[in-house]
């Protein structure tokens, strides 16, 4: 199959799965907890039900690298999003437990592409090089930065599922591009499932991917970029995400530093949501940005384009 065919596929199968998987997460009492201190337009989506993800995990069970990530991030998410609903609040596991687990996950990557002869990565303006068994650190600090960031960028409807489809069907196209349609199929696949996904997560929300989907997206993100070979430019394609990661970075760094903040609220669309925008609208922006930052990207990932 061409990762354009899956895509359909996999669109068309998460439509018909996701009304199940809505009914079976309401009768097990898998609601979302909201933070006490996030947008007060948000307390009112208490209880929608939540991990979500979970169908990105039975939908996905096709290809190595990209599989073995999105199933150890969906586990880490999927015992943060019970620990969550069992705690009563949206907290979950320790920061400092989720980052452990995120590391050791990115290394197992990092030594299964060192296995697999996957070190070979685009390095802006230089071409591609080898970068041998750095790439067990590199992946690890990449799960870790990729996975937080899907997991922040998760807190409005529709918003982290269409910025991720873009992102998923941008690697896909680099795959393409690259003459590896094989390696494309995995993130095609993740993209039609987040199309479907937009079908029930869009304001009102019916279904919520949680921290089960957002933490797997996000490491299952980073493995897709080592295999086409794109980890470097990764911060580029995933703008969005990257920008999400960095106001929250700035906003703790400021208060810390300062007293000050520098957003009305962090990550960064909850300043646009606290200032007043609708959700739709707020999702359709940041869609636009991750469709501007692909544009480079794919040009990039050209063969001859100098990259």
């Amino acid at each position: 199959m061409t990762p354009l065919i899956l895509f359909a596929v996999a669109l068309l199968l998460s439509v018909l799965i996701y009304p199940v998987a809505i009914g079976w997460l309401a009768r097990a009492r898998l609601g979302q907890q909201i933070r006490e201190e996030g947008p007060s337009a948000h307390h009112a989506k208490a209880g929608t039900p939540t991990a979500g993800g979970i169908v990105f995990l039975l939908l996905a069970f096709i290809l190595y690298l990209v599989l073995i990530a999105l199933f150890l991030g969906g586990a880490l998410g999927f015992f943060d999003d019970v620990a969550a609903i069992r705690g009563g609040r949206n907290l979950g596991l320790k920061a400092r437990q989720k980052i452990v687990v995120q590391l050791l996950t990115g290394a197992l990557l990092g030594w299964l592409a060192l296995r697999w002869g996957l070190t070979n990565q685009l390095v802006p303006f230089d071409g591609r090089h080898a970068i041998g068994g750095w790439i067990i650190l590199v992946a690890a600090l990449a799960v870790a930065a990729g996975s937080n960031a899907f997991n922040l960028t998760d807190g409005s409807d529709g918003l982290a599922a269409g910025t991720g489809a873009v992102t998923f069907g941008a690697l896909a196209l680099i795959a393409v591009l690259q003459h590896h349609p094989g390696v494309g199929l995995m993130p095609a696949v993740l993209a039609g499932v987040l199309v479907g996904f937009l079908f029930y997560n869009l304001f009102p929300a019916r279904l919520f991917m949680g921290d089960t989907g957002s933490l797997a997206l996000g490491t299952a993100m980073v493995a897709a970029a080592i295999a086409t070979g794109f980890l470097w430019y990764l911060p580029l394609l995933a703008l969005v995400f990257t920008i999400e990661t960095v106001s929250v970075i700035a906003q703790v760094a400021s208060f810390k530093l300062t007293g000050k903040r520098i957003i009305r609220m962090s990550p960064l669309h909850n300043h646009f949501i606290v200032a007043g925008w609708r959700e739709t609208p707020l999702a359709l922006w940041f869609w636009t940005g991750s469709l501007v930052a692909a544009v480079p990207a794919l040009a990039l990932a050209r063969p001859g384009s100098g990259a």
